[in-house]
């Protein structure tokens, strides 16, 4: 692991990650041309995602149903999430206040990402730039999506749980339910209290999550069919189905059969020993607690549906422990390499057809995007096996420490 780059100068890592990815960011926002060259489109219209929630919410107080489409809305944005978000109305907040609420979405997100993603060297730093100002991660922000808004609540659980103490897991535990009990998929965050140190106590926190979170759930319940929903593979969609469709399956057969591969490949690379390091307590513990909560997130996302790519927004926190591990571990060597190439290979494609093929049919270039994703999804699911293999292996790590310590016991 290489030593920090000193911090003294204005060419400090973290100065150099932010206004790196702050002046990368406002050149895509200040140049309509450039986003378009690169497919990120927003359809003439700031911030449509904090209005689709805005929206609802207006609804919810008129007193109808969120469920159905409404053509007060351009769009016709129906409600994907839960009904929580329905308090923005008791702060006063309508659709008229769409640019303050998804501008301030923006700036809590960068100030989640500026918060937890620390690089220690200016190589990492400059790596860091092209991820954060990636085309995902721009859609995301141009639509204000509530992704980011799960992201800054999520970002809490990295320095509350740097240590164990009964304060910091009540503050991680509260982040955890307030973003399942508004997006429902955060639930699978919590996976990171496997890093909870001592079996016993990493028992008795994971056990009590699991039912706190669960009856989360169980509140929502009710709700939980608005967050499933087809969503057309396209640019900057990301799931195990997408793959598996363009190769002749049906939608839920490639549903069952991506579940099946990811989980015999992960196994595979934990059983080879290809996925180490998660599960030991070394080096930054915050890294390790992002790098955990990511995996988590990205893996159950990408199997569970179709995906727009602002989700690629989690990739962030898989940086730091990757770039901190990378000369160790193949793996995470081969994963440096890979999040770049998955966050704007996309791009490329859009970049290339806008250039040098203008006038394409819609039908051409519907064949030349499955050819696209024929090729370029491998690498997508690569970088997911490995992700399933890192958290698999963590899974067995403290398995076989509880196992040891029952025996030890008896």
């Amino acid at each position: 692991m290489s030593p920090p780059t000193p911090t003294t100068t204005l060419l400090s890592p973290r100065v150099l990650f932010i206004t790196g990815s702050l002046a990368l960011l406002l050149a895509l926002t200040l140049s309509p041309r450039t986003r378009a060259l690169l497919g990120i489109f927003d359809l003439g219209r700031w911030f449509l995602d904090s209005h689709a929630v805005l929206y609802a919410s207006d609804v919810a107080r008129s007193g109808l149903g969120p469920d159905e489409p409404r053509p007060a809305d351009a769009f016709l944005q129906v409600h994907r999430y839960s009904d929580w978000w329905f308090g923005l109305r008791r702060l006063g907040l309508t659709r008229e206040d769409n640019f303050l609420v998804g501008g301030a979405w923006v700036l809590l997100f960068l100030l989640a990402v500026f918060l937890t993603v620390k690089p220690r060297s200016r190589g990492e730093a400059l790596w860091l730039v092209l991820l954060t100002g990636s085309p995902p991660v721009m859609l995301g922000l141009l639509r204000a999506n509530s992704d980011l808004v799960i992201f800054a609540v999520l970002a809490l659980v990295v320095p509350a749980l740097r240590t164990d103490t009964l304060p910091r897991l009540g503050l991680a535990l509260a982040a955890l339910v307030l973003a399942t009990g508004l997006k429902f998929y955060p639930v699978a965050a919590g996976l990171v209290f496997l890093l909870i140190p001592g079996p016993r106590r990493m028992l008795q926190v994971t056990g009590l999550a699991a039912l706190i979170l669960g009856a989360v759930l169980v509140s929502v319940g009710s709700q939980l069919h608005r967050g499933i929903f087809h969503v057309e593979p396209e640019i900057y969609t990301m799931g195990g189905r997408i793959w598996l469709m363009d190769l002749g399956l049906t939608e839920r057969p490639a549903v069952i059969a991506s579940i099946v591969l990811l989980g015999a490949a992960a196994v595979v690379v934990a059983w080879r020993g290809w996925t180490t390091g998660l599960a030991r307590p070394e080096g930054d513990p915050e890294t390790r607690v992002a790098m955990t909560m990511a995996g988590a997130l990205l893996v159950c996302c990408f199997l569970g549906t179709v995906n727009f790519g602002y989700r690629w927004i989690f990739a962030l926190w898989l940086a730091p422990w990757l770039w901190q591990h990378r000369r160790g571990c193949v793996a995470a060597r081969v994963t440096v390499w890979l999040l770049p190439v998955v966050l704007w290979h996309d791009a490329v494609l859009c970049l290339t057809t806008s250039l040098w093929f203008p006038s394409l049919k819609p039908e051409q270039y519907d064949r030349i995007l499955v050819t696209w994703r024929l090729v370029t999804e491998p690498l997508v699911w690569l970088l997911m096996i490995l992700l399933g293999g890192w958290l698999l292996d963590l899974v067995l790590a403290r398995w076989r420490e509880v196992w040891a310590g029952e025996k030890g016991g008896a």
